[in-house]
């Protein structure tokens, strides 16, 4: 017996039972870590990809026909009206006065005015006319002269720069657009990672969000209405009108690799937005 009524048997076994205690504590204390790391990288994963696709849906809903000017597995260029009026009489050979709808404020001052289309007799927005620039204005009698009249929390608008060929009858719905392209390449938020980025008309391109794994793209609902089809295939120039919608395909990354891993936790998130203003 020891001095202290153990043998030395049964501090040795004391000893050991203590070590296997403190390895499984701190296996439990590891694993709790890792799944906490985890958890962290799937949620910064996810919301980069929610990042990217709230602005994203918003302007893909209001593609009209003929919107899809650009496709690719990495980028789309599409033409999303941003302001609805009605014209009013022209002021001149080349420029009309139009009432508008009341448009978001945010939207309006931030958009870059690629154009102009009116609707035809036929019911389309046919007529897309480029070069035209905006400005408001005063001359509500070119208005009222026709009855049509600005309704509250909407605005008088005189459009200029349209060819006299193409100016629109008083009376013509019409809609203001821009050019707006999303495209996947090398982040400057995230260095050497892959990024999503917005331009409007031919600005510059700003970074919505990242990072992005490579299985990140666009892809395509094509066919007749109620048939449409999702195709990972690129549309061909003479087939881009009958795309009826984009399904974005958001795969995030987290920044950095949850511990106990090599590599970034992704979140893979799928949307179909159709396009709302295109004529079926």
């Amino acid at each position: 017996m020891t001095r202290h009524g153990f043998t030395l048997t049964e501090l040795l076994i004391g000893m050991v039972v203590l070590a296997l205690l403190g390895t499984a504590l701190a296996r439990i204390l590891i694993n709790n870590s890792r799944f906490v790391s985890r958890q962290d990288a799937m949620m910064d994963a996810r919301a980069t990809a929610r990042a990217a696709m709230q602005p994203m849906v918003v302007e893909l809903h209001m593609v009209p026909d003929s919107g899809l000017v650009m496709a690719a597995r990495d980028s789309i260029s599409v033409t999303v009206p941003y302001a609805f009026g009605m014209t009013c009489q022209p002021i001149s050979g080349t420029a009309t006065v139009a009432a508008l709808m009341p448009v978001d404020s945010l939207i309006y001052a931030s958009a870059v005015t690629e154009g102009m289309a009116w609707r035809d007799s036929t019911g389309r927005y046919q007529r897309q006319i480029t070069g035209i620039s905006v400005a408001s204005s005063t001359n509500l009698a070119q208005c009222t002269n026709d009855s049509v009249r600005v309704i509250p929390g909407g605005q008088l608008i005189a459009i200029s720069g349209i060819p006299s060929a193409r100016m629109p009858p008083s009376g013509s719905i019409f809609y203001l657009f821009q050019t707006v392209a999303y495209r996947f390449m090398t982040s400057v938020d995230v260095p050497g990672r892959r990024g999503l980025w917005r331009r409007a008309g031919t600005g510059a391109y700003e970074e919505l969000a990242a990072p992005f794994d490579t299985a990140a793209k666009f892809a395509f609902l094509m066919g007749p209405f109620m048939q449409t089809q999702l195709r990972s295939s690129l549309p061909s120039r003479a087939s881009r009108d009958s795309v009826r919608g984009i399904e974005l395909r958001l795969t995030g990354q987290s920044v950095s690799a949850p511990q106990g891993t090599s590599s970034p936790q992704t979140f893979d998130l799928r949307t179909s937005v159709a396009f709302m203003n295109k004529v079926y």
